[in-house]
C-alpha cells in the first residue's frame, strides 16, 4: 500500500510544480533580451523647449517585469522617479515617469513628468525614442512648462568578475 501511493505523490508533485511554473512565469536572460525589463544606462537630448543639458546627463532606468519604472538622473535637483510602461506593439513601449524636483535647499518646487515611446532594437540591447515629452509642474500640479527631446538607452550587462 505504501509503495502504491509513492507514485501518485510523485504525480501530484510533479503536477503541482507544472501549474505554478505555468500561472507564475519566469523570466530567462533570453526573454530579457527581447523586452523592455531590465536596467538601462539612458542618454538624453533636447530638442524644442528642453533646457540645455550638460554632456554629463543620463539617467539609469529598470524596467520591472510587472510594469513598473525606476529611474534615477543625474541632476541634483530630480529625486528618484517612478513609472509604469506597457508594450504598445511589437518591441515598441510607451513609459511614463514622475519625479519630484527640489530647490538648492532641499524643498519640494513641483514634479517632473517624462513620457516616452520607445522602440528596443532586434537584438534586445538598446532602445531608441524620438518621441520623448516632459512637463514640469509646479507645487499646486500647474503645468509650468514643456518641452521635448529624444532618449537612447544601453542594457547594463553583467560583467563577471575575471
Amino acid at each position: 500500500m505504501r509503495y502504491k501511493s509513492r507514485p501518485s505523490v510523485f504525480i501530484m508533485t510533479g503536477a503541482l510544480v507544472f501549474l505554478l511554473t505555468a500561472m507564475v512565469p519566469g523570466l530567462s536572460f533570453a526573454d530579457g533580451q527581447r523586452t523592455i525589463v531590465g536596467a538601462w544606462r539612458v542618454s538624453i537630448s533636447g530638442g524644442p523647449g528642453t533646457p540645455p543639458l550638460p554632456s554629463w546627463y543620463q539617467a539609469l532606468a529598470t524596467f520591472t517585469r510587472d510594469g513598473g519604472v525606476i529611474e534615477t538622473i543625474t541632476d541634483p535637483s530630480i529625486g528618484t522617479g517612478h513609472g509604469r510602461w506597457v508594450k504598445t506593439h511589437r518591441r515598441e513601449f510607451a513609459v511614463t515617469t514622475l519625479l519630484f524636483q527640489f530647490d538648492a535647499a532641499g524643498a519640494f518646487v513641483g514634479t517632473l513628468k517624462a513620457r516616452a515611446n520607445l522602440t528596443v532594437d532586434k537584438a534586445g540591447n538598446e532602445f531608441t525614442s524620438d518621441k520623448y515629452l516632459f512637463e514640469f509642474f509646479d507645487r499646486d500640479g500647474n503645468l509650468l512648462t514643456s518641452g521635448v527631446g529624444a532618449a537612447h538607452g544601453t542594457r547594463i550587462e553583467v560583467e563577471p568578475l575575471p
